[in-house]
């Protein structure tokens, strides 16, 4: 089992360089918990594999393996989904989800999705921007704040960027933009919600949940060394919506 003793060091490797080089959150500390349990593994695979070779646990190392295999599974339908746009360019708003900053400046996955923004505005100006996100740890200001600021640095117009300040997750992103967007949007409007990948499904998810009638979306790229943390934490986030709302 040697290849899964040089996984599990890889893992535990890269989930720390991660941990220094990005903001500390879920997906980071469950990649160096992959790594850890591959490396236990791998130096202890022949008395893990006698123990479990009967009994209870037997039917315990099974699970686990299903459990592998439908996360898996689960890893491709977000994937797949987050890759196809809708969009018309006729919408009447956009919606751009906050990520982590560094202080005031934007990170790169946030960047990502600020520049998709910039991009849909060049071929529909009209459209509102709702730039949406709170204060978290390790930022020093609103996450709408940066978005904002950078989106006015790259040339877009202050007058269409709406700021929302207060959401602290990806449900309340879209309960306190909709409030606003009720306000100054008649009729039955259209929006687009623009945010990374891996992020797609269930932040159009949301948006319908949280009473958005007509919900397109765009998606931006993802760093490739962000993938596995961010992939493994969205679909733990997307079995917690399914089954805990």
């Amino acid at each position: 089992m040697k290849i899964l003793v040089i996984a599990g060091i890889i893992f535990i490797v890269y989930g720390l360089i991660l941990s220094v080089i990005s903001n500390l959150n879920l997906g980071v500390i469950l990649t160096i918990m992959i790594g850890v349990l591959s490396l236990i593994y791998g130096i202890f695979s022949e008395k893990i594999n006698e123990i479990t070779s009967s009994g209870f646990l037997k039917y315990l190392k099974f699970f686990v393996i299903i459990l592998f295999c439908t996360e898996l599974i689960l890893v491709g339908f977000i994937s797949i989904y987050g890759q196809s746009d809708n969009i018309s360019y006729k919408e009447d708003a956009v919606i751009v989800l906050g990520a982590g900053i560094r202080g005031d400046r934007v990170t790169l996955p946030l960047k990502m999705r600020l520049d998709k923004a910039i991009e849909y505005h060049h071929k529909n100006p009209d459209a509102l921007i709702v730039v949406t996100g709170g204060q978290g740890f390790q930022e020093t200001v609103t996450e709408a704040y940066a978005m904002e600021k950078y989106l006015i640095e790259k040339g877009v117009d202050k007058n269409v960027i709406v700021k929302e300040e207060k959401a602290t997750s990806t449900n309340e992103n879209m309960r306190f933009s909709k409030n606003i967007l009720d306000r100054k949007l008649k009729g039955n409007y259209e929006i687009v919600v623009i945010t990374n990948n891996f992020h797609i499904y269930r932040g159009v998810s949301i948006a319908k949940k949280e009473g958005f009638k007509n919900v397109f979306h765009m998606h931006a790229g993802l760093q490739w060394y962000n993938l596995i943390p961010c992939y493994i934490r969205e679909s733990l986030a997307v079995l917690k919506m399914w089954f805990l709302g």
